[in-house]
């Protein structure tokens, strides 16, 4: 993925993105944390909140400063 554009943002934004998605992450381990607490989620929902995890956090680290 070509990040280039991304980096061209001002750094404030850059900022915000990179925040956002690693409150997506933390929020998305809680949830997956509790849920296997409580036993409340199917395995087919907890795979896609697995998924949505990993994909918020290869986007993060594809963002990140070199």
């Amino acid at each position: 993925m070509d990040t280039t554009s991304f980096q061209r943002l001002p750094q404030s934004i850059q900022q915000v993105v990179l925040d956002g998605l690693d409150n997506e992450v933390q929020a998305g381990l809680e949830k997956l944390d509790t849920a296997k607490k409580n036993g409340s989620l199917t395995s087919e929902q907890t795979a896609a909140l697995e998924g949505d995890i990993r994909r918020a956090a290869e986007l993060r680290n594809r963002f990140s400063p070199a």
